[in-house]
C-alpha cells in the first residue's frame, strides 16, 4: 500500500489519510472505511484512520484489514481522493515520529568523507551501523520550504531511503528483523555544512547542523510491496539538472543490521524512523557543490516517488 497524508476541502481542510494499492487510484481511508464496513466513524471517533502513527500503532491484523477495505472501496468513484482538486495539499506522510535516527551506511560516501580529511574510515564504522539521533519535531513534507537558518550559511542536502518501524521489539535476532519493517519514504537529511564540521570537532553533534529540518515524503509505502531489504533506485536533482543517482542496495548496513543494533538493550517503538543516510555523490558536500536560496531540491526514489522542497531564502 501507499501511504499519504493530505487535507483538502472535502475533509474540511483537516488532515486524513489517503490508501492506494500499486497502480490504483488513492481512497481516502475514512470514507472507504465506513462505506466498506458499514461503520460511521469521524476524525474523532476514528482517529487511526487519519494519524499514520496510530494506524502504525495498530499493528498488523488493522493493516492487512485497512488493505481489505482499500482494495473493496476502490471501484467506488465517490471514495476516490480528487489529486486536481484546487486547494488538495500533500502533507508528511507522518504526523508525529516516535523517533528519529539517521545512520551512515554507505561506505562511498564515508570513504569520501574519510578522503576530505586526510584520514581513514575509522575501525569501528565497520563493527556497527552507526548513527545520530535527529530532530524528530522539525519535519517538513512535499513542497514544504526549507527555512534557511539565521545561523549557517552553507545548506546542503543528503538523498536518503527512510524506513518506518512498525512493531515494538527488543533485543531482536537478525533473522526476525524484517517483522518489525512497516513501511519506506524518500528523506532529505538537510544540513547546515558550516556548523556541522565546527560541531564536530567537540566530539559531539550533529545538532544544530541537521536539527533545523529533516523533510520526508511524499507517501509511505509499506513493506509488503516493496520488501524489508529493498532495492531502489535513487535519484537527486537541484533546478532539474541530475546531480547523483545511486541504487539503497549498494549500502554497507542493512535494515536487519540497524534493527538488531539499535534494539540490543533498549526498545524500538512504531514510528521510529530510520534514515539510511546518503549514497556517495547524493549530496553537495561530495560533489563539492552547494546550493542557494530559491533551489529546487528533488529527491526520488523508485516505487515511492518525488520528494521536492524549496530552500527559503538567507538571512
Amino acid at each position: 500500500m501507499r501511504i499519504y497524508r493530505y487535507k483538502s476541502r472535502h475533509g474540511g481542510y483537516q488532515p486524513r489519510l489517503a490508501v492506494a494499492r500499486p497502480g490504483r487510484a488513492p481512497v481516502d481511508l475514512l470514507d472507504a472505511w465506513n462505506d466498506v464496513t458499514g461503520t460511521r466513524l469521524d476524525v474523532d471517533t476514528g482517529t487511526f484512520l487519519v494519524s499514520p502513527l496510530l494506524l502504525i500503532e495498530q499493528g498488523p491484523e488493522v493493516w492487512s484489514e485497512v488493505a481489505d477495505v482499500v482494495r473493496a472501496a476502490e471501484g467506488v468513484p465517490g471514495l476516490r481522493v480528487d489529486i486536481g482538486e484546487s486547494g488538495l495539499k500533500w502533507l508528511r506522510p507522518l504526523d508525529r515520529l516516535a523517533s528519529l535516527r539517521d545512520f551512515l551506511a554507505f561506505e562511498n560516501h564515508v570513504k569520501a568523507g574519510a578522503e576530505r580529511r586526510g584520514t581513514q574510515v575509522p575501525d569501528y564504522w565497520y563493527q556497527a551501523p552507526v548513527y545520530y539521533k535527529g530532530n524528530h519535531r522539525s519535519i517538513i513534507g512535499p513542497d514544504e520550504e526549507c527555512r534557511w537558518p539565521r545561523y549557517s550559511s552553507k545548506i546542503d542536502f543528503e538523498l536518503e531511503l527512510a524506513m518506518i518501524v512498525g512493531v515494538r521489539g527488543r533485543d531482536i535476532e537478525r533473522e526476525d528483523a524484517g517483522k518489525h519493517i512497516f513501511g519506506f519514504t524518500v528523506m532529505n537529511d538537510f544540513s547546515a555544512r558550516d556548523i556541522q564540521s565546527r560541531e564536530m570537532t567537540a566530539w559531539l553533534g550533529p545538532a544544530k547542523g541537521k536539527d533545523f529540518a529533516t523533510a520526508l515524503g511524499p507517501c509511505i509505502v509499506t513493506a509488503d510491496e516493496v520488501g524489508t531489504e529493498p532495492d531502489l533506485e535513487m535519484i537527486c536533482r537541484v533546478n532539474g539538472e541530475e546531480w547523483g543517482r545511486a541504487r539503497s542496495n549498494e549500502a554497507y548496513w542493512s535494515w536487519p543490521d540497524m534493527i538488531v543494533h539499535v534494539s540490543d538493550g533498549e526498545d524500538i517503538h512504531p514510528g521510529d524512523v530510520y534514515g539510511s543516510g546518503t549514497p556517495g555523490g547524493c549530496c553537495g558536500l561530495d560533489l563539492g557543490r552547494s546550493l542557494g536560496p530559491g533551489d529546487i531540491v528533488e529527491l526520488e526514489i523508485e516505487h515511492i516517488g518525488i520528494l521536492r522542497n524549496k530552500i527559503g531564502r538567507a538571512p
